[in-house]
């Protein structure tokens, strides 16, 4: 997944946030990180023919925020992407990010 993710909004693949989301990313049980692919594609498990044939690709679009508590990660299901702010530690972030895609709420009820 990770060597087939996109950056957008700012972000590369050596920026200090995305970083801290892949280093979240593995801590995450795969319950977890399930619900995270459901959160973002809305499928709860990998494409068939894996990441790299995806289409959008799976991406992360940098969120500029001023305080942590300003927002909590989004994400835009029909393009595959996670809309992360930037949080100020890997705390916060797995925090926020376990929050929102445990909350039980996303695609299916919008």
């Amino acid at each position: 997944m990770k060597s087939n993710t996109r950056y957008a909004g700012g972000f590369t693949s050596i920026d200090r946030t995305v970083h801290r989301f892949w280093k979240v990313f593995s801590s995450l049980s795969s319950e977890q990180q399930g619900l995270l692919l459901r959160f973002v594609t809305s499928c709860e498990r990998p494409p068939p023919l894996g990441f790299a044939s995806m289409n959008p690709p799976f991406t992360i679009q940098r969120i500029g925020i001023l305080r942590d508590g300003d927002r909590l990660p989004t994400a835009a299901t029909c393009f595959n992407t996670l809309k992360l702010p930037t949080y100020s530690s890997e705390k916060i972030m797995k925090e926020r990010l376990v929050y929102a895609i445990e909350s039980g709420t996303g695609f299916e009820l919008s």
